[in-house]
Order: structure tokens, then C-alpha cells, then sequence
């Protein structure tokens, strides 16, 4: 059982502590106890941990630039556990709208896996920091500062 925990805001990680990664194919329209409803993309990724592994559902939410963090609640110590945990996750999330992709992490470049770690939301510390909510923050910046200055040219 999957619960959401205030806490995570980002699962930052290096690629040796990634054991998994699956991605959504697709981005529903969910919507999230305390935060705006809108499309979002899913992640379940696992983790290795100073104590043992775990496996997190990661919900960014595309439009408010917001996520939600969802976690087993229990420590893996095998890749039976992982596995389990890992199909629960995809129970979780699919039952939610999404389709899943399995990322391959283990069979993927390293330099593609580390595109992935400085590019997928799920591995910034802070959803505010992906570089996608930023550039769409400036671009409403400069487009309430022209239509100011438009306006104030009357």
C-alpha cells in the first residue's frame, strides 16, 4: 500500500542508487488530496538506500509545477521484495490512469542514464527546479512585463 509522504519533494539520486525506472506514457488528469488537480506524469522508481532499498511513486504535476511523493512504507533487503514492491507501485499507478513504461535502467548508457537523472522531475531535489516549470515561470515573467509595458505606453 502506497501513501503519500509530505515530506519528499524530489528523489535526487546518482545512478548507482537507481535500481529501477518506469515512466508514464501518458499524462491523465488526477487529482491529489491539497494540491490543484491537472495532467500529470508518474514515475516508479527504485532506490538503494544506506538501508537496504525502497520503492517510491513520483507524481509530477505538469501545469502547477508541483509533485506528490508516494512510499511503501517498507525497507526491500531482496529483489524479490523490490520486484513485489515495484508491481504494487505499477498496480498503484495504473489503477490512477497511467500507462507505464519499463526504462531499462540497468541495460540503458550510462550517459543516457545520466540525461535522465538531469532531466526527468523525479530526480530534482524541488519540482519548482525542473527545468520546464522555470522557463515557463520566466515566459509568464516577460509576458505580464510586455503587456505592461504596452499597456502603459496609453
Amino acid at each position: 500500500m502506497f501513501t503519500i509522504d509530505e515530506r519528499y519533494r524530489g528523489l535526487p539520486a546518482s545512478r548507482d542508487q537507481v535500481l529501477a525506472l518506469h515512466l508514464s506514457l501518458n499524462a491523465p488528469h488526477v487529482a491529489i488530496p491539497g494540491k490543484q488537480a491537472g495532467p500529470a506524469q508518474a514515475f516508479v522508481v527504485g532506490l538503494r538506500g544506506g538501508q537496504g532499498a525502497g520503492v517510491f511513486v513520483y507524481l509530477y504535476l505538469v501545469e502547477a509545477g508541483d509533485c506528490a511523493v508516494y512510499v511503501s512504507g517498507r525497507r526491500v533487503q531482496s529483489s524479490d521484495e523490490l520486484r513485489e514492491d515495484e508491481d504494487d507501485a505499477l498496480g498503484f499507478v495504473e489503477s490512477l490512469g497511467f500507462m507505464m513504461d519499463n526504462a531499462n535502467w540497468r541495460a540503458v548508457a550510462p550517459a543516457q542514464q545520466d540525461e535522465w537523472l538531469k532531466t526527468l522531475p523525479v530526480f530534482f531535489k524541488e519540482p519548482t527546479l525542473v527545468p520546464a516549470v522555470k522557463a515557463r515561470a520566466e515566459e509568464k515573467r516577460n509576458v505580464a512585463t510586455t503587456l505592461g509595458r504596452f499597456l502603459a505606453a496609453f
